[in-house]
């Protein structure tokens, strides 16, 4: 097991609570639940990084409009017609 460090923070009382609420309604203890937020946030950050990624990519490379047409139509052909 990877050694483990002891921290303190302080948080406005409010929140807290309503951490202490979360964590006990869930069965986790203060270091459990902490320790799912940072990896929580930290998957948070890798995905909005890879969408900005994806998006710089489709700037710089854009689909032509017969590829989209590709698209459509076979979206068309799969997909039930219906409320989206």
């Amino acid at each position: 097991m990877n050694p483990s460090v002891k921290f303190a923070i302080r948080i406005p009382e409010r929140e807290f609570r309503e951490l202490e609420k979360i964590r006990k309604k869930e069965g986790l203890t203060r270091s459990r639940l902490v320790m799912e937020a940072i990896s929580f946030w930290k998957s948070s950050r890798e995905k909005e990084k890879l969408v900005r990624i994806y998006e710089e990519g489709y700037r710089r490379l854009p689909e032509k409009d017969a590829e989209s047409g590709g698209w459509e139509k076979a979206s068309l052909e799969v997909f039930p017609e219906g409320n989206w």
